[in-house]
């Protein structure tokens, strides 16, 4: 039993020190992509609030290391690209009431499918009637309200000549903490995961967060 007791002990110690975490989001993939080989030279177009803001610098510097390993080139100023390429980010505070029977899943129809789940608020909300269930009572009914934050980039992939739409890649996760900050870089990661990737295609993209 001792020894038993020991191993035990030992393993969680293991897989305790070399734990790692898992960052989950979904990924819209629609593109153009040509087949041969093109010129990658690009800017960046930005919205005038985008300008001089030292939080979508930060970001874009992010961008502009991951692009370049995949072959892009920024050029410089006076220099005619060939590519204009555009990020949006975006956090939104979601509030799912849920009875004590069930828990609901987000639907955004704009980023898709996501599984609600996040922070636990009780309220007590005062009903004149029945709440939908047979035999449920009238009067303060305890509820649950769960907060959590939907984070969401959005990379666009744009001919410079003919404004023709190469690629819109859209990713998002949903998390407890509400700095976007925090997640930026594994939501870039996952949005160029295998680009240009499938056309028209939208999955589950996991990647390995090392603590």
């Amino acid at each position: 039993m001792k020894k038993f007791t020991l191993f035990f002990a030992l393993a969680c110690s293991l897989l305790l020190g070399g734990c790692a975490t898992t960052f989950t989001s979904q990924v819209s993939v629609f593109h153009e992509w040509p087949g041969a080989t093109q010129d990658k030279s690009y800017i960046f177009e930005r919205a005038p609030v985008q300008e001089n803001n030292p939080e979508h610098k930060l970001y874009e510097d992010l961008l502009r290391t991951r692009l370049q390993n995949l072959g892009f080139k920024e050029v410089a100023a006076g220099t005619a690209p060939v590519l204009k390429v555009e990020l949006q980010y975006a956090s939104t505070l979601r509030e799912i009431q849920a009875s004590p029977f069930w828990q609901p899943g987000i639907y955004d129809p704009y980023w898709g499918l996501h599984f609600s789940r996040g922070i636990y608020r009780r309220h007590y909300i005062y009903y004149p009637g029945y709440w939908g269930w047979p035999g449920y009572p009238r009067g303060w009914t305890d509820i649950s309200v769960r907060s959590t934050y939907l984070h969401q980039l959005q990379i666009r992939i744009t001919e410079l000549n003919g404004n023709k739409k190469l690629a819109d890649i859209k990713a998002s996760t949903e998390q407890f903490n509400p700095e976007i900050s925090l997640y930026i870089p594994y939501l870039m990661d996952s949005a160029l995961k295998d680009f240009p990737g499938k056309n028209g295609s939208t999955s589950k993209v996991e990647l390995t967060v090392k603590d």
